[in-house]
């Protein structure tokens, strides 16, 4: 099976959990977000412990599991600790105040940037040329996703979404982000 394929099919599952929470389709829809990223994690679990051919392999870096494990534990954070899990991800068309607090004061996406080092740095952990390729795309899918949100359903979905947008960079935080994520360190909204 083309594991890289069924990651980029998760982007497509994750973006109909966004078109959901605009317009509801039908409650079986709220189980969008748990699939596509189920599906994410067996595509990266797959190509991290199956072989797969006709990619190159380069020396692996054992110590780079450290940075990968940080970047999975950031974007994890990110995406389950940092945001009101329930009304976020299982109820999923209630609407839900703008988070700005935290990793949220940072960017409005902070999970890409883990996202990414995860990525990038289990390819050069396993030395394995297909995780570099899938890490590539998926960020890139990811970036994609998060510009929809961000453009589209967020704005309709978050109340104050458009002022937060006006203070908190999109993907790469800046001085001033940086200042207000460590005066909101600790902080609950």
């Amino acid at each position: 099976m083309n594991w890289v394929a069924v990651g980029c099919i998760a982007f497509v599952i994750l973006t109909l959990f966004d078109l959901h929470k605009i317009k509801p389709i039908h409650p079986v829809f709220n189980l969008s977000f748990a699939l596509g990223c189920g599906l994410l994690g067996l595509s990266t679990v797959m190509l991290i412990f199956t072989n797969q051919s006709g990619f190159f392999v380069f020396s692996g870096f054992t110590p780079a599991w450290i940075i990968a494990g940080l970047g999975c534990f950031e974007m994890f954070y990110a995406l389950f600790f940092a945001l009101p899990f329930d009304v976020t991800y299982v109820e999923g068309v209630s609407p839900i105040k703008v988070v700005d607090t935290g990793l949220y004061a940072l960017c409005r996406h902070p999970g890409v940037i883990g996202f990414f080092i995860f990525y990038m740095f289990t390819a050069l952990a396993t030395g394995r040329g297909i995780i570099l390729v899938a890490g590539i795309l998926w960020t890139l899918l990811d970036v994609a996703h998060v510009f929809m949100q961000d453009r589209w359903f967020f704005p309709k979905t978050l109340p104050g979404y458009d002022e937060y947008k006006k203070t908190t960079p999109f993907l790469i935080f800046n001085a001033k982000s940086v200042k207000r994520f460590m005066n909101t360190l600790g902080k609950k909204d």
